[in-house]
């Protein structure tokens, strides 16, 4: 098949934080697989054999909780014992790549991509969520120059857009937003910028509107002259979606099901210790080079799925806006039950 082009405990804790973190982490592990729980019927009471290396592709950015397996190995006992996170960065173009030649297991994908693998049949599958839009999220908005007129979408008309390329995600909510408004993909001009170049092509008039990760807003607005003109939420008219998943390989699932379920306790156990305590993770954050301390200034990131649960009606109804809205071909819409892995994802 060819590549596939697809466009990232403090030990003084107290009484009331730790019962914040039982109450989340009780709430995290009755999310039910696809297909009933397959995990349930694992055993994790010993390793059956060495670890099993979990190869898995980043982005680099999004992703803290899942950091927290290898930043803070020590509070996820599985990483080390029934499995050990391999982890290596890659452009969303060669993650597909590798792992397409069989180089990584498992990494991060953008909905978009998901739904082009799979109909292409790349048998790569969702089986956690990393980022949803919904309206806590903060990864990141649309923004202009306070001194340039543009309050909302419907001031986009004949302007230039920066965004991260083709069939990427900030296109498709630029495209939702314009339907909702009454507008054509082709009444603005797509730019295809690298995440850091945006607020500088911003500032100097190459383009008229930014994408601006939620990092790159904050220092954009702390340098000040730039607002936030529209969130992912208010570009989907409010609501919920996937954006960012984990996926792993079906195949690796079947071999190794007793790596993947610890893999997969863990990292339920990390949702619950970062949504409980962001703080006191991000120095270790910090300290493994997953993010910089400007970053970890940038606020909550909030849009995190407690348990880290999809929703197959939202998998539906968004890839219907997405056609809708001219971002994906009616061919490529398909039943989101495809999308998952029967029995390990988790789903609700």
């Amino acid at each position: 098949m060819p590549a596939l082009s697809l466009g990232p405990f403090s030990s003084s804790i107290t009484a009331a934080r730790f019962l914040s973190i039982l109450a989340l982490s009780a709430a995290a592990f009755p999310a039910l697989a696809a297909d009933g729980d397959a995990c349930a019927a694992v055993d994790l009471s010993a390793a059956k054999s060495p670890p099993v290396a979990i190869r898995y592709g980043t982005t680099g950015g999004g992703e803290e909780p899942l950091a927290l397996l290898w930043a803070d190995q020590a509070s996820y006992p599985g990483n080390g014992r029934f499995y050990t996170l391999q982890v290596t960065e890659f452009t969303s173009t060669d993650r597909m790549t590798a792992f397409q030649a069989g180089q990584i297991d498992a990494g991060t994908i953008s909905f978009p991509s998901l739904v082009t693998a799979v109909h292409v049949g790349i048998d790569a599958r969702a089986v956690a969520s990393l980022i949803q839009v919904n309206e806590a999220d903060n990864e990141g908005a649309f923004a202009a120059l306070s001194s340039g007129g543009i309050r909302d979408i419907k001031d986009f008309k004949g302007k230039k857009v920066g965004y991260y390329g083709p069939n990427t995600i900030s296109e498709y909510w630029v495209k939702s937003a314009l339907r909702r408004a009454g507008m054509k993909p082709n009444d603005v001009s797509f730019v295809s910028l690298p995440p850091p170049a945006q607020e500088q092509a911003l500032r100097n008039g190459q383009i008229d509107v930014a994408w601006l990760a939620r990092q790159f807003l904050f220092k954009a607005k702390s340098a000040g002259g730039v607002e936030t003109i529209m969130t992912p939420f208010q570009a989907t008219g409010g609501a919920n979606q996937p954006s960012l998943l984990i996926f792993f390989s079906p195949r690796f699932i079947k071999a190794h099901p007793q790596a993947y379920c610890a893999w997969r306790k863990d990292y339920q156990q990390a949702l619950a210790n970062w949504s409980a305590n962001r703080d006191a993770a991000y120095p270790k954050l910090i300290a493994a080079k997953y993010v910089t301390p400007f970053s970890a200034k940038a606020g909550a990131d909030g849009g995190r799925s407690p348990d880290g649960s999809v929703l197959l009606a939202e998998f539906d109804a968004t890839m219907k806006d997405m056609a809708a809205s001219r971002f994906l071909p009616p061919s490529m819409v398909q039943p989101a039950a495809k999308l998952v892995m029967p029995g390990y994802s988790l789903v609700k």
